[in-house]
């Protein structure tokens, strides 16, 4: 019997479902309580009090408190006299984090030039058309769809390089994806459209093997992102 796209949403629909009611509940209140960072229901400098936490997602105290230390890992979340509070970026810190990312990737990009297979230019490919499919919309979403998108295609350069050291220097300094900053840290909109051109540039000169093109397009397209500083006339929207 041939199925309809009806059950074929429904099916999609329990699915999805059923992975929420099964999620850990370290995972449950990670997520949670990222998304409320990420949303600005919860602001910086905000105290991240666990009993309220765990009200909030539904969980109890001790997956609170593993998630916050995640957080903090990540670098959303800082500890002061044993309580955590949403981390607060200067833009002086945040121009810091990305020159890093710069350096780094633009290395790993170079690296990755001669060691990059075909198998993972494919992978690369079908991020940039993934991406290409939500440059132009804009529901709420987006940002975080596109977060994961471009976090998976800098992930797959970085381990082109087959290099553990280059991946364990690289690893703090992604912890915390730097359109994330530009969109929630700094309030600044991502030009999806244009991160975009930037990822078909730096795929063609890894496809051409080019690492000096490779570091290049990566450094740039790094730095072309870099949040502007707010202009004090115009205020915070906070």
């Amino acid at each position: 019997m041939n199925r309809t796209s009806d059950d074929e949403t429904a099916d999609r629909i329990t699915g999805e479902t059923e992975d929420a009611e099964q999620q850990r509940p370290v995972d449950k209140a990670y997520r949670g309580i990222r998304q409320a960072i990420l949303r600005g229901e919860l602001k910086p400098g905000d105290h991240l009090a666990e009993e309220q936490l765990a009200t909030m997602t539904g969980t109890s105290r001790t997956p609170v408190r593993e998630a916050l230390q995640r957080l903090a890992a990540e670098g959303l979340a800082t500890v002061s006299n044993r309580h955590r509070f949403v981390t607060h970026f200067s833009h002086e810190e945040v121009s810091i984090m990305f020159d890093i990312r710069a350096q780094l990737e633009a290395y790993g990009a170079a690296l990755a030039a001669q060691k990059i297979t075909p198998a993972e230019l494919a992978k690369l490919q079908h991020l940039i058309d993934a991406m290409a499919e939500i440059e132009h919309e804009t529901s709420s979403d987006v940002a975080e769809r596109f977060l994961a998108l471009n976090g998976e295609f800098h992930d797959i350069i970085i381990n082109a390089t087959r290099s553990t050291q280059l991946k364990r220097l690289t690893a703090p300094a992604t912890s915390l994806p730097l359109v994330l900053l530009k969109q929630f840290v700094m309030e600044q909109r991502i030009d999806v459209a244009r991160s975009n051109r930037q990822h078909r540039d730096i795929h063609a000169a890894l496809a051409a093997h080019n690492s000096e093109w490779a570091a290049a397009a990566m450094s740039g397209h790094i730095l072309s992102t870099k949040p502007k500083p707010r202009d004090p006339a115009r205020g915070t929207k906070r």
